[in-house]
């Protein structure tokens, strides 16, 4: 989107931020927090436990950092793992001679689940959705002599197996609100500076029957401000342009699941208190190891207040601490983080790799070959924030 367009609607949610008077003196900043894509680091393909240790270095730093920073929630973007559920087979290298070799998936979802109990026993709260690689039958033999993956995409009896809503990740836990009969939907609530939040975690591409279910968890929680975190929404684009994604045809053919654009009139913009989505899964090819998986949509809801749509998916991007591409699993550690900052009504996005010990988009530097400003840029508190009320009674 262009910075004119940017900067028209920064002016008109200051303006409602001004028209309700100066924050409160106690008001108290905190972080979210958003896992971009994993599967790098947990596919038992590439080098380990090099991916491993980066997905553990992750998990371990915003658990370190769960005060000073104070964060709130965390969401995970999607793409968890590589190749879904039960055995896949790759071909030799460099079509080199010799028979395609059995690999089990097991491996992957053992990695995930390791990191993120690292997280877990951080008491942080935190969200998350399957994107396509954590379907089950994403990398089955669709015939003899595979590989071949299986489309629609379809099952989730993996997923919730190590992240449902009976997983240790979540069961009991006082911030998991529920899931859908599927278990691939959730809902979460945290607090952040008194105010109650609602997260909602919405499967990929959702069908009817997920955004149903998230519709019911909407009305029975009125007045709540809303972040929505689903595997696709945003392109990437050099061009500044902010096309939603468009592989639903591809991955769930001949069933309701829904595109983005199509999650956006159905759902999206007739609840008004949604005010951001959260997105990973898209990335463009990478150039000497780093790509472009960035983007910021903003649309006007039908109650007239923007919604701030975010891609970060960094996967493609593999320089390591030695500065050289392909010295470290794809996604070279990045995190994204949206600081609060009550008391100017600003929410800060930066975005910075425990790997690397490296902040992305400083100074004005063009980390992932595109301006600064799609890496670390601010943004106003929409009205779904400044008119929602706090639980604390400040």
């Amino acid at each position: 989107m262009k910075m004119l367009r940017w900067l028209q609607i920064a002016a008109a949610t200051a303006a409602v931020a001004l028209s309700v008077g100066i924050a409160n003196a106690d008001a108290q900043d905190f972080t979210i927090a958003v896992v971009p894509d994993t599967q790098n680091y947990s596919d038992v393909t590439l080098p380990q436990p090099r991916g491993e240790a980066t997905f553990i270095q992750q998990m371990q730093y915003l658990a370190d950092q769960k005060d000073q920073k104070n964060i709130a929630f965390v969401s995970f973007v999607g793409d968890l793992i590589q190749h879904g559920d039960g055995q896949f087979r790759i071909a030799p290298k460099d079509g080199a001679p010799g028979p395609h070799t059995v690999m089990d998936t097991r491996g992957e979802w053992d990695i995930a689940n390791r990191a993120v109990s690292i997280l877990g026993r951080s008491g942080v709260p935190f969200g998350m959705v399957p994107g396509n690689h954590d379907y089950d039958n994403y990398s089955w033999w669709s015939e003899d002599g595979g590989p071949g993956a299986s489309r629609p995409l379809s099952g989730g009896r993996a997923w919730n197996l190590y992240f449902g809503p009976a997983s240790r990740h979540f069961a009991g836990k006082a911030w998991y609100g529920g899931a859908s009969d599927n278990g691939l939907n959730s809902f979460q609530t945290f607090q952040g500076d008194g105010r109650t939040f609602l997260h909602l975690s919405l499967e990929m591409d959702p069908p009817v029957s997920a955004l149903n279910w998230a519709q019911t968890v909407l009305d029975a929680h009125p007045g709540l401000p809303v972040i929505v975190t689903t595997h696709e929404w945003l392109a990437p684009s050099k061009t500044g342009e902010t096309k939603r994604g468009d592989s639903t045809a591809n991955l769930f053919a001949g069933t309701d699941h829904l595109s983005p654009d199509q999650v956006w009139d159905r759902f999206i913009r007739k609840n008004p208190m949604i005010f951001m989505v959260l997105s990973g899964h898209a990335y463009l090819p990478a150039v000497d190891g780093v790509s472009l998986g960035e983007n910021l949509r903003i649309d006007t809801n039908d109650a007239g207040h923007p919604v701030y749509q975010v891609l970060q998916d960094y996967q493609a991007n593999t320089v390591g601490p030695d500065g050289q591409a392909g010295s470290a699993n794809g996604g070279g550690g990045w995190l994204r983080f949206i600081t609060f900052d009550t008391a100017r009504r600003k929410m800060h996005f930066h975005t910075y790799s425990p790997l690397l010990d490296r902040y992305a988009g400083q100074d004005e530097e063009a980390t992932f070959g595109v301006p600064a400003h799609y890496s670390d840029f601010e943004l106003d508190f929409p009205p779904q924030l400044v008119e929602g009320q706090r639980t604390s009674g400040r």
